[in-house]
């Protein structure tokens, strides 16, 4: 009982350290922050809330604050809380008013990134798929009116909960960010920037220091400041102190002043697609540039401070077409699964040796144990698709994810003509695989979008076309399906089609049944080829993090119980296993289902058709180079 006493006396001590304050401001004059009335800097450190179940929410924060960081810098994905026009998730996993506030239980204050744009490597840059339902014309980030109508309601409800959780309302937010490297975005429209100002100061108060972030490049700092915000700026390692100095000299010459701030200070990068090929810069160089920061004066947010996963269909394609990978463990000081690395040790040694630093770092962090649950035969279900929930419109033409409300994953397109030599969609977006009467014959793409073939019957044809992702960098619209009809077979156009969405939950009617699944016999001949349904499960007798393994398979998705894991694509990589938190788990029967969508090279057999569960993850590069 006196321990507990003891506890939450600490508890309430730190409480009053972060509740206490009233006024946080930017001065410019002397270039520093004020915080009450005395200079305050922060180390803070990126957490996307967003991509760590909220199980582990309380043990990034913990390690955050171990680290000797004094806040944190969290985005709000637009899309993640409002992912139909009318319809709004703020609970449990989406709570992220809870989530500020065990930031502030555990000592942090809190700089909160409000969009609506955040870009981050996130489907769309945050900004929900149905902004251009109406009207395709749409210009998102603008002064466009009928974006401003949909803002306007989005910010009302955003402010709102944003508003009990300022500092001078007794919460940790020290600062809000309105947009997000706007600079680098065509529009340059200062009416816009102008009216999210106005609209934010109206809802908050304008006491309320708000700032923008932007690479250091003298366009994008003019068309991203606007007056009356603070401006700060984006960079990772740098050669030298005086090249820090520099930039920071950059920033001061839109600023007029104020203090010197690196927002996104870049400890690692992402991993895309493809790209096996990499250069990081080592930790001793990360901490150095950390140093000439520091040294010249500026406050900086690591970013990330944690890793992430970016479940489901939530990650963004770079304006080149490049698709970034499932995890988004960033090589950062606390890895995707929670784990703290080489990284975090060197730049809690930095911290912890800076004089009158209040937030000294803590140690006797440990890492969890996972666990690896072995082998777990699949098998592909006959006719696989069936077993899945689907959404289907029928029309004269192929209808676009949007048009059927479905944004993500995955669209099967049929339609029946009486022979077929040769099928093109230019309006293809993004990948189609194409079967005709029950056989795959090939893949399209945007740029590689006919295919041929010969079939002088009746042809029932279905084409599954993925959604890799929307942009998240330049903001565009950008739909997805077979947009605007433009499809031909054998030149014409057939006004008979069925447009159908995919569900990836198995219908339990048949997990109640299971001499239902009509199984294909793996007699040592068959072969995995185009979109497959493989299911199986395993027993948990503990629960704990895990890593899966589909190797042999080429491109698709994993579900277990319900829980999409995103996307593995190995005939690509570099990234060869996806993670799987305890949360996902069940004690007892957990059912698995695998949706492959090209090929696999196993799966022959029984033996040989299986994935595997192992403790931790697995990259295969062909360069891994550290500067």
């Amino acid at each position: 009982m006196f321990i507990k006493k003891i506890n939450l006396l600490i508890f309430f001590i730190i409480l009053h350290l972060t509740s206490g304050y009233k006024s946080f401001v930017a001065d410019y004059d002397k270039h520093e922050f004020m915080l009450d009335g005395k200079p305050f800097r922060y180390i803070s450190g990126e957490f996307h809330y967003f991509r760590v179940p909220s199980i582990y929410w309380r043990d990034r924060l913990k390690k955050i604050r171990g680290l000797g960081l004094n806040a944190i810098q969290v985005y709000i994905p637009w899309n993640y809380h409002n992912p139909y026009e009318d319809g709004y998730l703020f609970d449990g996993e989406y709570d992220f008013v809870q989530f500020i506030k065990m930031a502030q239980e555990e000592d942090l204050f809190v700089l909160l990134r409000a969009g609506p744009y955040i870009c981050a490597e996130w489907e769309n840059g945050g900004l929900p798929w149905w902004l251009s339902l109406r009207n395709r014309s749409i210009v998102m980030r603008s002064s466009d009116p009928q974006y401003i109508e949909y803002l306007a309601k989005w910010w009302k409800i955003l402010m709102e909960k944003i508003k009990p959780l300022l500092l001078k309302n007794g919460g940790p937010i020290l600062m809000v960010q309105i947009e997000n490297e706007y600079g680098s975005y065509f529009a340059c429209d200062k009416n816009y920037l102008a009216y999210l100002r106005d609209e934010t100061w109206s809802a908050l108060g304008k006491d309320v220091q708000l700032y923008t972030t932007d690479g250091i490049n003298s366009n994008m700092l003019k068309c991203g400041c606007v007056d009356g915000v603070l401006c700060t700026v984006d960079f990772g390692v740098r050669p030298s102190f005086d090249d820090v100095k520099k930039l920071f000299e950059l920033q001061n010459n839109f600023t007029n002043g104020g203090p010197k701030v690196n927002s996104e200070y870049y400890v690692g990068w992402f991993i895309s697609w493809g790209k096996r090929k990499y250069t990081f810069p080592s930790n001793e160089r990360v901490v150095e540039t950390l140093k000439w920061i520091w040294e010249n004066g500026g406050n900086v947010n690591l970013y990330p401070a944690t890793g992430g996963t970016s479940f489901g269909f939530s990650t963004g394609t770079i304006y080149d077409g490049t698709i970034v990978s499932t995890s988004y463990d960033f090589n950062a000081a606390i890895s995707e699964n929670g784990d703290i690395n080489d990284k975090y040790y060197q730049i809690q040694k930095f911290i912890g040796s800076l004089k009158d630093w209040k937030w000294k770092p803590k140690t006797g962090f440990k890492n969890y144990t996972r666990y690896a649950y072995g082998k777990v035969p699949v098998r592909p279900l006959k006719d696989g698709i069936h077993y899945l929930r689907q959404i289907c419109l029928k029309d004269k033409k192929p209808l676009t994810f949007e048009e059927l409300h479905t944004p993500y994953g995955f669209i099967v397109y049929r339609v029946i003509v009486n022979n077929l030599n040769e099928i093109s969609i230019p309006g293809l977006r993004d990948v189609g695989y194409v079967v005709v009467n029950k056989k795959y014959i090939g893949k399209l793409d945007k740029r590689n979008y006919t295919i041929k073939t010969n079939v002088t019957k009746k042809a029932f044809i279905e084409i599954y076309v993925e959604n890799e992702g929307r942009c998240d960098y330049e903001t565009f619209v950008d739909w997805k399906g077979i947009i605007d009809n433009n499809v031909t077979i054998d030149g014409k156009k057939p006004n008979e089609w069925e447009s159908c969405w995919i569900g990836f939950n198995i219908n339990e009617y048949y997990y109640s049944r299971n001499n239902s699944f009509n199984y294909l016999k793996l007699d040592g001949n068959y072969k995995v080829s185009g979109p497959t349904v493989l299911i199986g499960s395993f027993d948990a007798n503990i629960l704990a993090d895990t890593y899966v393994v589909t190797k042999g398979f080429h491109k698709g998705i994993v579900v277990i119980n319900g829980h999409n894991l995103g996307r593995y694509w190995n005939t690509m990589g570099p990234q060869e296993t996806l993670y799987i938190p305890k949360s996902f788990l069940r004690l007892g029967t957990n059912e698995v289902l695998i949706f492959e969508v090209e090929a696999s090279d196993n799966c022959s057999s029984k033996d040989d058709c299986f994935i595997e569960f192992v403790h931790d993850p697995i990259w295969k590069w062909d360069s891994f180079e550290i500067y």
